[in-house]
């Protein structure tokens, strides 16, 4: 008898060793898959483990990538295991799976609380992917694959059906800086305010207003000035350098935000976000994410190679005790001047003889890159032609 619960004890044993040690074998697998196949977090969500559960490898966590994931499991074939890993977006959602921005300017947070970060903001009319609903939160992507939350006041969700509903009618974005929409035509109480960038449906104009229509179901009346076509819009505006010089100008002295990405207030990348948008383009959301993207420009002797709309990027350079650190983005005028948002938006320069000449900038310069003319990599989308638009 005292045989038989030795043996019993002693298979447990074996049995519990050998399951911990395909649980650490799993966790060795997961860890290295997530640091050379996983995309940026900030793009994508990828947080999975492997714990021991009833005697049994079990793979628990959360992905918005069903490739990824197929990929992961394929990888861990050889360990028997159990698939727990949620994949988003999940059951909280439902089939409203797309959204829209209701408000002119919503602040995005990198956790479900208004007390969280100011992660990046999104404006109003702009379709967001909807992952998971927390409380009175949403975890939403934004066209720029950016993962932040936003409270439920500042987003009204939509099916994939009614998304493509609202993508067959006639749009009108606001080229302005600021304005309303009012509830009648004599423009006098508002419904909301509205900013640069902001895209509404309209559903009649006359000579003086045009009547629209907000995500949320809000009517309401806005002078005809300054709003475009968003068809025509998005068909034919391209980057140029004269174009992406005067808006830059026009935003001197605005103030900075971190987080901001919006024509009152933003961050350096936020500064370069804005402009490409207007131009339309949609560039990631991070100076780190789009030192990423782009023709790489030489700038090791001089800058002369240099042009109106390139990007200019700041940081920490590579050397044999540290890695690159990028954390700051500026819009090059040509040559050695250009324009960015820190503390506000100003110009400087590379030149020493010059009254804006930047000593730090030059001394933390990493690279330069051009955008326009490009169009084909995933960090510079044209508007046009992204899906949700």
């Amino acid at each position: 008898m005292l045989k038989n619960i030795l043996s019993i004890l002693i298979l447990s044993l074996i049995l519990f060793s050998c399951n911990i040690s395909k649980r650490n074998k799993a966790e060795k697998l997961i860890n290295n898959f997530q640091e050379k196949k996983v995309p940026d977090r900030r793009e994508t969500i990828f947080d999975v483990s492997a714990i021991f559960e009833k005697g049994n490898v079990t793979l628990v966590g959360e992905t918005d990538n069903l490739a990824l994931k197929e990929h992961l499991l394929n990888d861990l074939k050889e360990i028997n295991f159990i698939d727990k890993i949620s994949l988003l977006p999940n059951s909280t959602v439902g089939n409203q799976t797309f959204g829209l921005i209701t408000i002119s300017v919503a602040n995005l947070r990198s956790k479900p609380n208004h007390s969280a970060e100011l992660a990046t903001q999104a404006l109003l009319g702009t379709p967001v992917k909807i992952l998971k609903k927390e409380k009175g939160w949403f975890q939403i992507q934004t066209p720029d694959k950016y993962i932040s939350w936003i409270d439920a006041a500042g987003i009204e969700l939509f099916t994939e059906k009614q998304l493509n509903n609202w993508q067959q009618t006639k749009r009108v974005i606001f080229t302005g800086d600021n304005g309303f929409v009012y509830e009648t035509e004599n423009f006098r109480v508002p419904v909301s305010d509205i900013i640069m960038g902001n895209l509404l449906e309209e559903t009649d104009r006359n000579y003086m207003s045009i009547k629209v229509s907000l995500p949320d179901g809000r009517i309401g009346f806005t002078p005809r000035k300054e709003w475009l076509d968003f068809g025509q819009f998005k068909n034919s505006v391209k980057p140029d350098t004269t174009k992406l010089k005067q808006m830059a100008t026009r935003f001197t002295g605005r103030p900075y935000l971190w987080g901001g990405t919006s024509a009152r207030a933003m961050d350096c990348s936020g500064f370069i976000k804005t402009l490409y948008f207007m131009n339309g383009i949609i560039l990631a959301r991070d100076a780190s994410l789009q030192t990423k993207y782009g023709d790489l420009i030489i700038t090791e002797t001089n800058f002369e190679q240099l042009q109106t709309g390139d990007l200019l990027f700041f940081g920490r350079k590579e050397d044999s005790l540290q890695s690159e650190k990028v954390t700051h983005v500026a819009l090059s005028f040509g040559g050695t001047e250009y324009i960015h948002a820190a503390g506000k938006i100003k110009r400087n320069s590379f030149n020493v003889e010059s009254q804006i000449y930047s000593e730090s900038r030059i001394q933390s310069f990493v690279r330069a890159r051009r955008i326009i003319g490009v169009t084909n990599q995933s960090g510079i989308q044209q508007i046009k032609n992204h899906t949700w638009y």
